[in-house]
């Protein structure tokens, strides 16, 4: 290893360090009463030398969100890999293994609902933001993918388009299901999971083949 790739590989490491910082603190006291400086000293830096990895809050938060997109992307990987499941199979799991990541994960799922607010507090050009809007697709390709599975195996509708049902899908997982899954309140006699599972067996019968 040269000394670029070396110092590259360096800071790469002390990047990731100051996420974990940046995660225990802003999971622990919540980004409203949390401080860079809070930040800076669990991550054992001077202030300074944080602001040369991170300009603020919302981009450490950004970084987060990454992470959050990350974990999420290799559940849903695992899954568009699984052999022995049909299109609509996996299809429906989709809604399983995200209230599933949102219950194990629920620091990082909740990070998922700030994703607008921090992002307009982020240069629009930052590399965190390039690096967020591609982990995204790559989620939304997912979906796209194993619909498209289900097109080629006869298990969903042809004349589905799967880019848009993807869009549509993973818009419900992350701006109208949100608010709901991890909700104790009860909606007449359905917990909102009920709710959920309902809204997305009536979306697995419309596309059914």
């Amino acid at each position: 290893m040269g000394v670029i790739e070396r110092k590259e590989r360096e800071k790469e490491l002390r990047s990731e360090n100051i996420i974990d910082a940046a995660e225990r603190i802003f999971f622990n006291k919540g980004f409203e009463h949390a401080t860079m400086n809070d930040v800076a000293e669990e991550a054992e830096l001077s202030k300074g030398a944080l602001y040369l990895y991170f300009h603020s809050k919302n981009e450490l938060c950004m970084a987060i969100l990454q992470r959050s997109l990350h974990i999420l992307r290799k559940i849903f990987v695992l899954l568009l890999n699984e052999k022995n499941l049909t299109g609509i199979e996996k299809f429906t799991k989709l809604a399983e293994l995200f209230i599933t990541f949102a219950k194990e994960h629920t620091n990082h799922y909740n990070s998922l609902l700030s994703y607008r607010e921090h992002r307009e507090n982020c240069p629009a050009t930052g590399k965190i933001i390039k690096s967020t809007i591609e982990e995204n697709q790559n989620i939304n390709n997912i979906i796209s993918d194993i619909i498209k599975m289900g097109q080629i195996d006869k298990t969903i509708k042809k004349n589905i388009d799967a880019d848009r049902l993807s869009l549509a899908l993973w818009g419900n997982f992350t701006g109208i299901m949100p608010s709901s899954i991890l909700s104790e309140k009860v909606i007449t006699n359905f917990n909102p999971e009920d709710i959920i599972k309902y809204h997305f067996e009536l979306l697995i019968n419309a596309i059914r083949n």
